[in-house]
């Protein structure tokens, strides 16, 4: 939770960051990838892109459908937002499909709005009042963050 801290009060443009950044979420990715990353991340904060812009932005790009990435770089401009790992769509029974790489980006984009959902819907259940309840009680120096990654932070933890 520290490391999330540090992310969260960073700036992008600072390889520190980008250093924490690339350790918290695991990116392994060349020099080439990471400058068009956080190039992107930069103009994602200005412009206050949408994950449709954000994995559309990447995928024009790099080519490659960076669902998981595009939701952490979103949910850092913007904590309200979830974020898509594989242990979130494992505990919401959720899969990306498709075939080719556009088919999988619109899917992506589908599937990020279902992740939303979701979280949303949950959010207003009796169940997840409990749950940050318990996040709040076990650790109160982490009250400031988003109900949204309280939660996310539960579905990480139950592997």
């Amino acid at each position: 939770m520290d490391k999330y801290a540090e992310i969260m009060r960073g700036d992008p443009v600072s390889p520190s960051f980008q250093r924490s950044f690339n350790g918290y979420y695991r990116i392994r990715r060349n020099e080439e990838w990471r400058s068009c990353y956080y190039s992107l991340f930069l103009r994602a904060r200005t412009e206050a892109l949408d994950f449709s812009q954000i994995i559309t932005a990447l995928f024009q790009a790099t080519g490659n459908v960076e669902a998981s990435f595009s939701s952490k770089m979103l949910a850092t401009i913007d904590p309200a937002k979830t974020i898509w790992d594989q242990y979130v769509l494992h505990n919401l029974g959720l899969k990306l499909t498709g075939t080719t790489q556009e088919e999988k980006l619109n899917n992506a984009i589908l599937l990020y709005g279902a992740i939303e959902k979701w979280y949303l819907d949950y959010l207003k259940t009796a169940k997840a009042r409990e749950n940050l309840k318990t996040f709040d009680r076990w650790l109160p120096e982490y009250k400031w963050i988003s109900d949204i990654k309280k939660i996310d932070c539960l579905l990480w933890g139950k592997r």
